[in-house]
Order: C-alpha cells, then sequence, then structure tokens
C-alpha cells in the first residue's frame, strides 16, 4: 500500500478529533457572486452546505493557500473552484505546513540566508569554472582565431617589439620544441612559437587562445640551457592544451560572453579581449595542471622536470627587480610559490 504524502497524512490524520463546523465564501467559477456556505469536516472530507450548494471533497484532494497575516485564506477544489475563509476561522486540521512554519522563523530565515551565501560562494568557486571550461571547449576555432589575432596585433602594437634574436637562433629554439613529444593527448593542440622583445615587461612568455605561444628575448636571455626555454614552452603549451586562457577569459566576462554567445555577436567581446589578456592571472590550480603537464612531456623526452623549477627561480629573482622598477612582470600571471618550486623539483 502505497504511503500517504506527509502533508496528506497531517489533514487526514486529525479529523476524527475535529468536529467543525466554519463559515466560508464559495466562489462556483460562473460568477463574481459569493456564496454563503457552512463547511464542516467529515470522515477526511470537505463538506459543504448552502443555499442550492451541497459539495463533499477529500480532503487530500484540496490546496489551501498559505497564511498571510489576517488575509482571508483560499481553500481550492480540483476544478478550479474556490472558498474564502477568514484566517482565524479555519480548524487545526489546516495546520500550517512545515514551509509556512519555517518562513516564519527567524532561525530559518537566518540558516536560509547562509544557505543562499554557501550556494552563491560554491558557484562562484566550483561552478563558475566549471562552466567556463564547458564553454571553453566549445568555443568555434575561428572565433579562437580572432581572440588570438586580435591579441598579437594589440600586444604588438602597444607592448612588443620585433625580436633581436637572429632568425637561425629563433628556429633552432622552435626546431627543439617542435621535436619534443607530447603523450596523453590524441588530438594535440596546434600551436606557433614567436619569439618578441619584451619591452617594459622583461622576461615574459604567454599563451594566446588561437594556440600562439609568446616568448620575450629577455626570458631567453635569463636561460643558461636550452632546456631551461624549452621547459618554460611546454609550461605555456600545457596552458595551451588546458585551454586555461580562453577559460580564465570566459569566467572573467562570464556574462558578456553568455549574451553574445546566445545573440551569434562576440564581436565586441572579442575586441576587448587583448586588454583582459594583460590583466589575466592563472589560478594555482591551473598553475599546477600546466606545470604537471610540462613535467610530463620534459620527463618523456628525458629533461628534468627541475629545469622549469631552475627557471622560475630566475623569473622570480627577474619579477623582484622588474617591481622595483614598477614594471610588469612574468609572475604577475604566472606567480611562482615555493610551493610549485618545491614540487617540480621532487618530480
Amino acid at each position: 500500500m502505497r504511503r500517504a504524502p506527509r502533508w496528506q497524512a497531517r489533514l487526514t490524520s486529525t479529523y476524527r478529533s475535529e468536529a467543525v463546523t466554519f463559515a466560508a465564501d464559495y466562489f462556483d467559477g460562473h460568477t463574481t457572486r459569493a456564496h454563503r456556505v457552512t463547511l464542516s469536516i467529515d470522515a477526511g472530507d470537505l463538506v459543504m452546505v448552502g443555499k442550492g450548494i451541497a459539495r463533499r471533497e477529500s480532503l487530500s484532494a484540496l490546496r489551501v493557500s498559505e497564511p498571510m497575516g489576517v488575509a482571508p485564506r483560499l481553500i481550492t477544489f480540483r476544478d478550479g473552484t474556490h472558498c474564502q475563509v477568514a484566517a482565524d476561522a479555519l480548524p487545526p486540521v489546516f495546520a500550517k505546513t512545515l514551509v509556512v512554519r519555517m518562513q516564519e522563523s527567524w532561525r530559518a530565515a537566518a540558516a536560509s540566508v547562509v544557505v543562499a551565501a554557501l550556494a552563491v560562494v560554491a558557484a562562484y568557486v566550483w561552478g563558475l569554472p566549471a562552466f567556463a571550461a564547458w564553454i571553453a571547449n566549445r568555443v568555434p576555432a575561428s572565433i579562437q582565431a580572432e581572440i588570438g589575432d586580435g591579441t598579437l596585433q594589440f600586444l604588438d602594437a602597444r607592448v612588443f617589439s620585433p625580436s633581436a634574436l637572429p632568425a637561425t637562433r629563433q628556429d633552432e629554439l622552435r626546431e627543439a620544441f617542435r621535436g619534443m613529444a607530447r603523450s596523453g593527448n590524441d588530438r594535440p593542440q596546434p600551436y606557433r612559437v614567436l619569439f618578441r622583445d619584451g619591452g617594459r615587461i622583461g622576461a615574459n612568455a604567454l599563451a594566446l587562445p588561437d594556440g600562439t605561444i609568446l616568448m620575450t628575448d629577455q626570458l631567453v636571455g635569463l636561460a643558461k640551457t636550452d632546456e631551461e626555454i624549452l621547459a618554460v614552452l611546454a609550461h605555456e603549451l600545457g596552458h595551451l592544451e588546458r585551454r586555461h586562457s580562453l577559460r580564465m577569459l570566459i569566467q572573467g566576462s562570464i556574462v558578456a560572453f553568455a549574451i553574445g554567445w546566445y545573440f551569434g555577436d562576440l564581436g565586441g567581446l572579442v575586441a576587448a579581449m587583448p586588454a583582459l589578456m594583460l590583466q589575466l592571472r592563472y589560478s594555482r590550480g591551473l598553475e599546477r595542471e600546466a606545470d604537471e603537464f610540462a613535467a610530463t612531456m620534459m620527463r618523456a623526452n628525458g629533461v628534468a622536470p627541475s629545469r622549469l623549477a631552475d627557471m622560475l627561480a630566475k623569473l622570480d629573482a627577474a619579477a623582484r627587480r622588474d617591481r622595483q622598477e614598477g614594471a610588469p612582470d612574468y609572475l604577475a600571471t604566472h606567480p611562482a610559490t615555493e610551493e610549485r618550486i618545491r614540487s617540480l623539483r621532487e618530480m
């Protein structure tokens, strides 16, 4: 036998001890006229009697409005007709529901505020990144290319200068990195490596959403070995493979992105992407993902992951000098913590 809902059990369990009669105004749905009737409870049914009116309805089939101060309560039948009853006239069989009692309790109200706040925090900490990652994996290549091209043009016009590295040196580094095997991905992210003079921003590297990896001459100059340069390129490739830059851009402008996506017009957002790229700050979790990707790639090619740790330590030292001079630095967007460096040395 199916168990009755809790609210229904509440209504039917009390009628035997209730011998009540109360007045109400009945509205038949045909006219706006109120019919004065008398209501009573009998054997689990609501019995209605009035002039030319006789009706019987199971309590379980009724809907009773929630109390709102002294406002009349409504008892609605299955066919949409209803009775209007004075708030203080309803018998205990129509007791307040759990929801109503919670609404009238300051403790329950306070608890609901706390729960709502925790839900907002959870949505921001876990839900928003997950949603951004879901969108990033579905952004068309044409949009990624548009964002990358616009960002590169912006950076070349306002931040970078042409690289002073000899073309042969640039090709040598590209070829060395191209020769490194990648594992764990059947569909690797296409990429290209470009070199620029970093100017004010000094030693830096960026991964643009379209697969472009930018590395400055100053970062190359910091390295003692090519393995350290390749380690940074592997780290940036990790950001590309996991679509970190695109995820962070979407996460930072989620409302504008969602509206543009819905209406099929991302032009304004794409135009703003270059400025957003310069303010991009990867989270510690994303940095760890890119570090792990780089470490796996380096080990697969016989290069110690500690090479990336060595480079991060040098970048950290250079960053301190840059901050003293008021210049941006690589670690503004790639925060090098002691924990990251230590983890890489232990891999």
